[in-house]
């Protein structure tokens, strides 16, 4: 049997991987799911050569298939095409032409092809998964604890979650902590896309949907 290997960026990447996906994953005939952060580095995502290193390494295991879990925002600007790629207005375009770039550059240095590796980058970072429905937030919060009319408006403001752009003072993340007191990404993340459940985030995040269809193909 196949193993899926999921290298995300940190702790609640992990949390999310193990507790939320796996059981989907498994519902859907992948019964290996296995997933740990960046070795290489002493905290999320610094350089792109940590990364390398463990996807690298983890290609190399018997019967596996090796994918990412990491966010658009703030990525390293070491990452292979990092210039050529941000040139793109469309961060869809963006985001499929560096997961291409990270698939070439690997099996450039290799010299072999890699049908085994699927890179993903979520649009625009994991916390976009929050957005998904506004009942994550308004079953698990009082009006005192989250701000709903801020939250609904930004919810009705784009299209789907994934289009809540890597500005620095707006991207999801830090949308979440202005929009809830306290807000802690392991704890109230995970639980709020736990609230969510993960057919209503793959009906709303349709990059991460089809990411989620591809390992359930291989």
């Amino acid at each position: 049997m196949k193993r899926l290997l999921i290298i995300v960026e940190g702790d609640t990447e992990k949390e999310f991987v193990n507790n939320i996906l796996a059981p989907y994953l498994f519902s859907k005939g992948i019964g290996n799911v296995q997933c740990f952060k960046i070795k290489h580095s002493k905290g999320g995502l610094s350089k792109y050569e940590h990364l390398k290193k463990d996807i690298i390494n983890s290609l190399y295991e018997d019967n596996v298939i090796v994918t990412t879990l990491i966010d658009f925002y703030a990525l390293p600007k070491d990452f292979p095409k990092y210039e050529e790629a941000i040139k793109f207005e469309d961060k869809l375009m963006c985001v499929d032409f560096l997961e291409n770039a990270i698939k070439e550059d690997i099996e450039n240095s290799q010299q072999k092809t890699f049908n085994n590796l699927i890179p993903y980058i979520q649009l625009h970072e994991f916390e976009a998964l929050v957005f998904s429905s506004k009942k994550g937030i308004e079953n698990l919060f009082t009006p005192k604890q989250a701000n709903f009319n801020e939250f609904e408006k930004i919810f009705n403001a784009y299209t789907n979650p994934e289009e809540i752009n890597n500005d620095p003072n707006n991207a999801p993340s830090k949308r979440l902590k202005h929009l809830i007191k306290g807000y802690n990404k392991f704890v109230d993340g995970i639980m709020i896309i736990d609230e969510i459940g993960i057919d209503t985030i793959l009906s709303k995040c349709p990059r991460f949907n089809n990411w989620i269809s591809l390992l359930t193909k291989k």
